[in-house]
């Protein structure tokens, strides 16, 4: 059941991000860094406004919601729901409105319009996506997931073209897309009809339950975009432009990785934990580690051998030299920040103690924008990133030594020596190449970099390349959990 599922949701999962890093690096060509700060400060601020009105809902609602309620129970569930949205909406517009406070870019009209459109019809798609994967409907889930970047990204490039090459414009084509994946998921989904009708209760249980997890997702949010704000302040909305698209693709490339492993991790340690004991379920997340952290190294290690090269022939002129110099830093902040909450956290989450990673997270922040700061002053934008990258160490240090003082939770020394060594494999093989600014010299990079990894991996674990054998010699693949 579990590894149905995870392939019936596999498209959305995979779609959404791979669109949204070819995105960062199409809109190079057709933005001024002015315009691609702007635009990144209306996607950070909808962020906010959607964790600060919406996220503890769209939380009660994956925790609390059951599809099969009585038809009452269910009714007053979507009355709720609809005055919840209701109400975030207009609070939305309050913020968007106020941004232009907050920064020193000319704010017209139409920009006003088309961010107050983005982000109303953001947050509505991020919260029926949950409620559509709550009630296991995977077909709206995918439309809602996956329409908003790749019909964004087709709308948005069509409208720069025949119109003008602006975050307005960029924006208005999101919103189209997202409003057409609102059409579909009216026809699929139920929604309420008399928000006046709401349940108190359900506010009440709503807030009690999601607060926490939403101050979390705060200072989540401030680790990964307050140097925006940072570099706003400081510096310009130019420059917040140029320093997005090596930080944006460092953090998606840390998620996208991450994400292809970590789906199931949680549920199957829960499995364990309940079946056979909480030792079992521990253990079953230092395996799951493990995987996560044989995903990310090569992935981060690999795009950082080939960065400048990758970097020459995919990102605008305008944006190369500063997009070279930010990347490595930013996919170091974005696998220490993935790996710390995919794996240095779970073991608190096992043991029901949540507090821990929300204090993880407010450490993550404050240290991450006092690195920002520091950073900045002391080395331009390539120092801003790397503040940010070290203040993610740091936490995950903190994050780690915690787990390991309360519960022994750690990986092994031996998969550590040997992943490290599968990567050093692969680093050098890319680097001896070198790989050149054009598709098929980086295509051979790639294959060669992750054939290298491959062969070393299963040199150094033998006896796993063996019992996978053979599994796949009697079929049993994919019948475990």
């Amino acid at each position: 059941m579990l590894f149905r599922q995870t392939l019936l949701y596999l498209p959305a999962q995979v779609l959404g991000p791979l669109f949204q890093f070819i995105s960062i690096l199409a809109w190079t060509h057709f933005l001024s860094p002015v315009e691609m700060g702007v635009f990144a400060l209306v996607v950070a601020v909808q962020e906010l406004a959607y964790v600060a009105t919406t996220f503890w809902f769209t939380l009660y609602t994956m925790r609390y919601h059951d599809p099969a309620a009585a038809p009452d129970a269910k009714r007053t569930f979507l009355d709720t729901e609809l005055m919840v949205l209701a109400a975030a909406s207009l609070a939305t517009v309050g913020v968007m409105l106020l941004l232009p406070l907050t920064t020193g870019v000319p704010w017209s009209f139409d920009l006003s319009l088309a961010a107050i459109a983005y982000a109303i019809t953001r947050g509505l798609v991020t919260h029926l996506a949950d409620r559509a994967r709550t009630e296991h409907d995977t077909m709206t889930y995918s439309v809602l997931q996956i329409s908003w970047p790749v019909l964004g990204l087709m709308f948005g490039l069509a409208l720069v073209v025949w119109g003008k090459e602006d975050a307005v414009h960029v924006l208005w084509g999101y919103t189209l897309a997202q409003a057409f994946s609102l059409m579909i998921a009216f026809f699929r989904l139920e929604f309420g009809r008399n928000p006046l009708r709401f349940a108190r209760a359900a506010i009440a249980k709503g807030f009690d339950y999601g607060l926490p997890l939403l101050i979390g997702g705060v200072f989540i949010w401030m680790a990964n975009n307050g140097l925006r704000f940072v570099v706003e302040m400081r510096e310009s909305a130019a420059a917040v432009g140029l320093v997005t698209v090596g930080w944006g693709l460092g953090l998606r490339v840390a998620a996208f990785a991450a994400m292809l492993v970590t789906a199931a991790a949680f549920p199957v340690a829960m499995k364990r934990a309940r079946e056979e004991g909480m030792s079992a379920g521990q253990a079953q997340l230092e395996r799951s580690g493990i995987l996560l952290l044989a995903v990310l190294a090569p992935a981060s290690a690999g795009l950082v051998a080939i960065g400048t090269p990758f970097i020459s022939l995919v990102v605008a002129e305008e944006f190369r030299a500063t997009t070279i110099a930010v990347l490595p830093w930013a996919i170091l902040a974005g696998a220490i920040r993935n790996f710390r909450i995919h794996f240095a956290e779970q073991v608190f989450l096992l043991h029901e103690r949540t507090r821990v990673p929300l204090w993880n997270d407010a450490i993550d922040a404050v240290l991450s924008l006092a690195g920002v700061a520091i950073g900045l002053y002391a080395g331009g934008l390539p120092g801003a990133v790397a503040g940010a990258a070290a203040g993610a160490a740091i936490s995950l240090g903190v994050t780690l030594l915690a787990g390991w003082s309360a519960y022994r939770f750690t990986l092994s020394l031996d998969a550590l020596w040997r992943i490290a060594l599968a990567t050093s494999a692969m680093v050098a093989s890319v680097t001896m190449m070198p790989a050149e600014a054009t598709p098929v010299s980086l295509a051979l990079a790639i294959a060669v970099g992750a054939a290298t990894y491959a062969l070393t991996l299963a040199a150094v674990y033998p006896d796993l390349v063996r019992k996978l054998a053979g599994v796949l010699r009697s079929g049993r693949l994919g019948t475990g959990p």
